[in-house]
């Protein structure tokens, strides 16, 4: 094993004192300029990924989608094969796979949010009900072409009943979940 030559020990220090002190003046002035650029009125920044990035946090080694896409291993045929996503079960039912929502940019129609089916070229804009938003919605589940539950957050200002009353106004369109 060599040893550390001078020049290599300080840049190392350097990166360090730079990552301890310097983040946070830099975090400081990304803070300032998303609360100007609130202030100005674009109100849908996300400024916590920059953040994370600049501090170092590691991205998740799996993210939920990928969870949701495994094939869990009770989920067998008759012969003890696992059922892949897609295929019907002996109960007819099949395992779906989930694809995430694009999210939404600071100048994307807040209206309608994007999803892109698997096996799909192109993606698919779904038009949400008066009064939500895309940054309110969680997920998307598309039945058939004419129905569709939405999902609301936990954080969201929108109630599922609101959801409920404005798929309503269009006939029995789709349902809302919390």
């Amino acid at each position: 094993m060599t040893e550390e030559t001078f020049w290599q020990a300080t840049w190392r220090w350097i990166k360090i004192i730079a990552r301890k002190l310097l983040a946070p003046g830099v975090a400081l002035l990304i803070i300032a300029g998303a609360v100007l650029l609130v202030a100005i009125g674009f109100k849908e920044l996300q400024i916590g990924g920059l953040l994370g990035k600049l501090f170092g946090k590691p991205d998740p080694a799996k993210k939920a989608i990928d969870i949701a896409n495994t094939v869990p291993p009770g989920r067998v045929d008759a012969e003890g094969n696992l059922i892949p996503i897609g295929k019907p079960d002996s109960k007819g039912i099949k395992q779906v796979q989930v694809v995430p929502i694009e999210e939404p940019g600071l100048f994307s129609n807040p209206d309608t949010v994007i999803i892109k089916p698997p096996g799909e070229e192109k993606p698919i804009e779904v038009k949400l009900p008066d009064g939500v938003k895309a940054k309110d919605i969680d997920s998307v589940v598309i039945v058939s072409p004419e129905i569709m539950v939405v999902t609301v957050k936990d954080t969201s200002d929108i109630t599922t009943k609101t959801v409920d009353d404005l798929l309503g106004k269009y006939g029995d369109q789709g349902d809302a979940r919390p």
